[in-house]
């Protein structure tokens, strides 16, 4: 078993454990966490959809000379149930640069479909994707981090695979309904240190990558939905309101890295509790 002190967050967990992983020879490399439950055969049907992803690639005769002598480079990760929810997550797809929902309403009709974002959670990296994109940026240390690799992907032309037939149980966060003049919203409680990464990283990651992809933008929408029901229903929120207006200037300046060192005296005072 590998300790890796929570350097670099969960980036630092994942790299971590690839370059060790890549070390032994390991040809797939699968990303999970503490707030995922498998479904049973799940490891079975990710290595088919692994042979099929390399089979279509080489069918369409797509993978270049370098490529073929490391393997296929792919990203693939299951549909995702929201375990607080009781729903699956939304999953996009990609056009050129415009991005769409799929209707997970309508069955998937083939064992892989072209998607723009996974979860990192149950999702799988091939050795070749790994050498072609790098390692998990430790500066986002936490949220957006599987955002950021598949964006890095889209630009190394790595094609990401949603794999419709298993669906990973997941809980994101402690979401709780709560009702407001009889609208259903959702708060999820996140630690005011956790409201700042996910507003700061966000809104690097949406500058980094307009030009190229400008659905990127949309990933700050989560962000300023969680605004509202924050204000209203979680404690703490003064602290909560600083950390984002904090995290949002951070953003646009590119100031990353873990908060301790990038904001020691902010660090302290966003992690106290009460």
């Amino acid at each position: 078993m590998l300790h890796n002190g929570n350097r670099g967050g969960i980036a630092g967990a994942f790299n971590c454990g690839i370059v060790e992983l890549e070390a032994r020879g390991v040809e797939l490399f699968f990303l999970l966490d503490q707030d995922s439950e498998l479904p049973p055969g799940y490891f079975n049907a990710m290595c088919q959809a692994a042979v099929a992803a390399r089979d279509r690639k080489h069918d369409r005769g797509t993978g270049d000379a370098g490529e073929s002598e490391e393997g296929a480079a792919f990203l693939i990760g299951p549909l995702v149930h929201d375990t607080n929810l009781d729903a699956l997550i939304p999953q996009f797809g990609l056009e050129g640069k415009r991005v769409y929902q799929f209707d997970l309403r309508k069955p998937f009709t083939e064992p892989l479909v072209r998607c723009a974002f996974l979860i990192s959670s149950g999702s799988l990296i091939s050795r070749a994707a790994w050498a072609r994109i790098g390692r998990f940026d430790e500066r986002y240390v936490i949220d957006h981090v599987d955002t950021d690799y598949c964006m890095r992907a889209l630009h190394c032309d790595v094609p990401i695979y949603l794999n419709p037939h298993v669906v990973l149980q997941h809980q994101i966060g402690d979401l709780q309904a709560k009702s407001l003049f009889g609208w259903k919203i959702y708060v999820i409680n996140y630690s005011a240190v956790r409201r700042y990464y996910i507003a700061r990283n966000a809104l690097d990651l949406s500058l980094a990558h307009v030009r190229a992809f400008p659905a990127i933008l949309f990933i700050n929408v989560y962000t300023l939905k969680q605004i509202l029901p924050m204000l209203i229903f979680e404690r703490d929120r003064l602290r909560k309101c600083i950390a984002l207006m904090v995290g949002l200037f951070d953003g646009l300046l590119g100031r990353l890295g873990g908060i301790r060192e990038a904001r020691p005296r902010m660090s302290k005072y966003l992690s106290r509790s009460g």
